[in-house]
């Protein structure tokens, strides 16, 4: 397996205020894919364990996302 670093922006919403964030996040590439777009689904799951973390009432937006390097 490979390691690639995606870029993910994100907001986090409050009741009255919104906070900007991002995150710097190291997947595993497997060494097989069926399909090209496998990123999407990690950051989605990366986004629904982030929002496990928050306390309630918050939500977090995931604004965009982009593949940043390769790790040999």
């Amino acid at each position: 397996m490979g390691h690639y670093k995606t870029y993910i922006s994100s907001v986090v919403q409050k009741l009255e205020q919104h906070v900007h964030d991002f995150a710097i996040v190291d997947f595993q590439s497997p060494k097989y894919n069926f399909y090209l777009d496998i990123e999407s689904q990690q950051v989605v799951e990366w986004a629904n364990k982030k929002q496990t973390t928050l306390p309630e009432g918050e939500k977090l937006i995931i604004l965009y996302y982009f593949h940043i390097s390769n790790l040999k």
